[in-house]
């Protein structure tokens, strides 16, 4: 079963206009935070009832170092946003079953897209694996320059392609535009996480092709253990439902229904 910890906010950053990271300090070590995962965050008010989901951007588990970025949306992550250093969160977590990256192996070539709010877990992946000696192309879209984050981690791990709408960075268009030059010959794996359109296009582009490609949902959660059955998705053809919280956040693009 999950736990609930206690962490320490260390640093807090802003890296737009409404996105924040962060950086948080648990008192023993980690275990279990692997790519794909996430944690609940309780407000540390309580005014705010339910804790947040938030996707793990990266951690040091031996450390106990975790770091979560998020975008402001409403009154709970404002009051996130306004937090400084020294205060103590509740968190629950890890929670999810994560990407599944057991079969990768050094010298894969796997492909990574994302966009907005979507990018911290691909983040962590990158990382994870450029550490295991995968060759990795990112494919980023955002709407113009000012929202951009990220993409130096991307970068650090390998190829990075980047698009906007306005053309303000990177070629002028969207993630469909990347995907649609991507030669996927020798492409090991896909992972995806983003925008419910973005999800389709690349569960589109990828249809016929035999690689395994995982897309990780986003929804909102009330327990994010299963319980309330809040964040329902279709797999198997419409003929199961699961909880993107237990079953999910990662399903296959072959089964889900998007």
């Amino acid at each position: 079963m999950p736990s609930v910890k206690k962490f320490l906010l260390v640093k807090q950053q802003r890296l737009t206009n409404d996105v924040f990271q962060m950086d948080l300090q648990a008192a023993a070590p980690l275990v279990g935070y692997l790519p794909g995962r996430f944690v609940m965050v309780a407000i540390p008010n309580g005014l705010q009832q339910l804790r947040r989901p938030l996707a793990i951007a990266a951690v040091d588990e031996a450390a106990g170092k975790l770091s979560l970025i998020y975008r402001v949306v409403g009154q709970g992550t404002a009051q996130l946003a306004a937090l400084t250093t020294g205060e103590q969160l509740s968190i629950l977590g890890a929670l999810g079953n994560g990407f599944a990256t057991q079969k990768l192996v050094s010298g894969d070539r796997v492909l990574l897209v994302g966009g907005g709010t979507g990018l911290p877990p691909l983040m962590y992946l990158a990382r994870f694996l450029a550490q295991k000696g995968c060759s990795v192309t990112t494919m980023v879209g955002f709407r113009t320059q000012t929202q951009i984050f990220g993409t130096q981690v991307f970068a650090a791990a390998g190829k990075l392609q980047l698009a906007t709408d306005d053309g303000s960075a990177g070629i002028q268009g969207n993630v469909g535009t990347l995907l649609a030059a991507f030669n996927a010959t020798d492409c090991q794996q896909v992972f995806a996480c983003g925008p419910l359109g973005l999800l389709k296009a690349v569960q589109q582009r990828f249809a016929k092709q035999t690689m395994p490609v995982e897309l990780s949902l986003e929804s909102r959660m009330g327990c994010g253990m299963g319980a309330c059955a809040g964040c329902m998705v279709s797999v198997g053809g419409g003929t199961l439902n699961q909880h993107i919280c237990q079953e999910g956040p990662i399903f296959s693009a072959a089964e889900v229904q998007l």
